[in-house]
Parts: structure tokens; sequence; C-alpha cells
């Protein structure tokens, strides 16, 4: 079986390779910036919420040097370092596009797929509807019909099959590998958006791999917040889309431990 590498996208004639801005001063080095106008095609960074869109993001601009953009334009993370949320991400100027909608919504270029186990993306989306980007969920909030209520697996698996099935250039990354193994993960991704990483944007993702949206630690959670029926309705949606997975030639998602 295949894993989940697609080559790099050939929208470029040969890698882009940035030059730090000032080789005396890493802190120069470690710049980031928008491009000019229509510099980038336009690529979707799609998942559903809790999949760690944000930190991935934040990995891509230290890896490059170039902002991410979003269709969301979130106040929020334009005042905490994505520049790229107040540009209108059709013009290019940044390198890729946040999304959790429909690949219907707009005619991407390509688009990298974030996948993360969906126990674990609606959990970590639950803690942000109840405490922001780096909060926690009290015990007491897995209580109420709120939590009912974010336990939505059938919009996940729809979401991630319908991406799947895009035919425009295509790369899977798992929540799960960058985790494990950051900076080949990074690289992965960069190289398909048709970058390099130089040793200079490498000690930049080095010196600050989690961003000030990722979120540490958990709070004691009930024994276990899913009921047997969600667990039965979760555990049937991943096995359709590891079944389009598999189809695809990607290897299938694993749970997180």
């Amino acid at each position: 079986m295949l894993s989940s590498y697609t080559p790099r996208i050939e929208l470029f004639k040969q890698p882009v390779v940035l030059k730090p801005s000032s080789p005396q001063d890493n802190a120069g080095q470690c710049n980031v910036s928008l491009s000019p106008e229509y510099t980038h095609p336009v690529i979707a960074l799609a998942s559903i919420p809790g999949s760690g869109n944000t930190w991935i993001r934040h990995l891509i601009q230290q890896a490059t040097g170039v902002y991410t953009g979003s269709i969301f334009h979130s106040s929020i993370l334009m005042n905490n370092g994505f520049k790229g949320e107040s540009e209108d991400f059709t013009l290019g100027t940044t390198l890729t596009v946040k999304t959790h909608g429909s690949p219907r919504k707009f005619p991407f270029k390509a688009t990298i797929l974030l996948l993360r186990d969906p126990y674990k993306a609606m959990l970590a989306e639950f803690n942000r509807r109840k405490a922001g980007k780096t909060g926690l969920a009290s015990h007491s909030d897995f209580l109420h019909s709120d939590w009912r209520d974010c336990v939505q697996v059938k919009h996940w698996e729809q979401h991630t099959t319908s991406w799947l099935k895009v035919t425009t250039s295509l790369l899977v990354v798992k929540y799960s590998d960058i985790k494990e193994n950051t900076i080949a993960e990074v690289e992965r991704i960069v190289n398909f958006l048709g970058y390099e990483l130089t040793d200079e944007r490498r000690k930049c993702l080095e010196d600050d791999i989690n961003s000030v949206f990722k979120r540490t630690g958990h709070e004691a959670l009930p024994d276990d917040p899913y009921t047997p029926d969600m667990h039965k309705e979760i555990d049937k949606n991943i096995a359709v889309v590891n079944k389009v997975l598999r189809d695809k030639g990607y290897t299938e998602l694993q749970r997180e431990i």
C-alpha cells in the first residue's frame, strides 16, 4: 500500500528557495511576509475544526517565511501573528488557504487535506468552543447537550471523503504523523508547495515548533466522554473514510493515543 505521499504539484518551474533577510540575525532570518499579488496558486488547507489547522499554518509560515491565508479572516489570529488573515485569499499573496468547507465552495488549484482522528478532533473543537483556542473544557461541560451537539461525525466523514475525491493535486497529511515527525512532515508539505526547506528556515522551525494557539495538556475528563452510541457512529464513519483512503492508495487513519 502506498503511503500518504503525493509528489510536489507542478505549479512552479523549479523549487522556491527563500533567502534569509539578514544572515547575521536569526530573528531576521525568521521573518514572515506576504508575497506580491498572484505569486502563489490558491491552495486549500482543508480540515474539519479541531484538526490542528492553525498549528500547521504556523509550521508552514516558519518553514517558508510566507504567511498563510484563510477564508475566515479571524481578528484573533490576525492580531497574533497570522497577517494573512486580512488578505483576499484569491489574490495569491499567501501560501495556503484555511478552509473547513466543501471543495465545491471555491476552485482551488490544489489541496492539502489535514486529517485527524475524529475522536480527538471533536474533543479539541469542544475545548475551543468552551474555553477558546488554548483553553480546556471543564468536566461539567461534558454533561450538557452542547457536547452531544459537537459530536458531528457524519459531517467529518462527508467533509473528508469529498476532499479525497477532488481531481486536482492532493496531499494528504495526518495530524498524528506531524506530531510524531514534525520536521519531516513539514518538509513534505513545503515540498508539495514548491519550496525547499533551507537550513536557515529549518532552524526557524525547530526554534518555534509550537504556536501561541497550540493547546497543551488536558483537563480531567469523564472516564469516556463518548457514549456507546457515539462510539458506534464514529467507528462506522471512520471505516467509511478508511475505505476511501485505501481505494485512493493512502494509509488508513489511526486512532491517536
